[in-house]
């Protein structure tokens, strides 16, 4: 169910691997949600508990707030939670603790030397399982059966970690990219939506978070036909009759 599959045992009769295919299927499936459910609340139970101690360590030290420190590294506080590159540090931590722990019972349980070990180890967590090498010894298999679960899953997670942060990295390159660009004439003509020769505060909030990447064309059309929705007599404004009458 861990996607490894390293050969040295596998179904032979139809009816094993017919069983296989639909243990696989709905297993892998199953423990994904199971283990994702798992690891998704003991993180952000971990990262609250985080913001909480340094948010109340920072009010009794409120006259410093001016001064950097580790905390401001560690933590986005505008945001309020945990820093990208923070996760990504801790993730590629796990995984490096799984891969060594993983190496160490190869070395000593399986009895394998150590590039084998720690090969071996890579080639578990990462789900390639090459099928040359595997766990022999009951110690060991039994032993595989707990650590792939959690290693294979922190792999994972640290993976999502770096590719969540180049998006964020790529989004506030665009946002610093909108916020420092001055607005050109071709900008005034394609925000203003009514032709009056100028762009009201909200036209200027909506052009730049089109050019930021947060919102697109569709987005927009889809909000305005439900304003549509509820203006009927197209008055350009949502009233409280119109709620009343209205569909709501």
């Amino acid at each position: 169910m861990c996607t490894i599959g390293y050969g040295d045992i596998a179904p032979l009769t139809p009816w094993t691997k017919i069983f296989a295919v639909v243990f696989v299927l709905f297993g892998f499936g199953f423990l994904d949600i199971l283990l994702s459910g798992v690891v998704n609340y003991v993180l952000d139970l971990q990262e609250s508990l985080l913001l909480t101690g340094i948010h109340q360590m920072g009010s009794r030290h409120h006259h410093h707030h001016h001064r950097f420190s580790a905390k401001d590294y560690i933590i986005d506080f505008e945001k309020g939670r945990m820093r990208i590159r923070m996760k990504v540090g801790l993730a590629l931590c796990v995984v490096v603790l799984c891969v060594g722990i993983g190496s160490l019972v190869l070395y000593f349980v399986e009895e394998l030397g150590f590039v084998d070990s720690v090969y071996l180890s890579v080639m578990s967590v990462t789900t390639v399982g090459y099928g040359d090498r595997a766990f022999k010894t009951l110690q060991g298999r039994l032993f595989a059966a707990v650590w792939l679960l959690v290693s294979t899953l922190a792999v994972a997670r640290a993976f999502l970690y770096l590719a969540e942060a180049r998006i964020d990295r790529r989004h506030r390159r665009a946002v610093k990219s909108a916020l420092d660009r001055k607005i050109t004439v071709e900008d005034l003509l394609a925000a203003d939506t009514y032709q009056h020769g100028f762009i009201s505060k909200s036209e200027y909030i909506v052009l730049k978070l089109k050019e930021m990447g947060k919102i697109s064309d569709k987005d927009i059309n889809q909000v305005v036909n439900q304003f549509d929705k509820l203006d009927p007599n197209n008055l350009g404004k949502i009233t409280l009759p119109d709620l009343l009458g209205g569909p709501l």
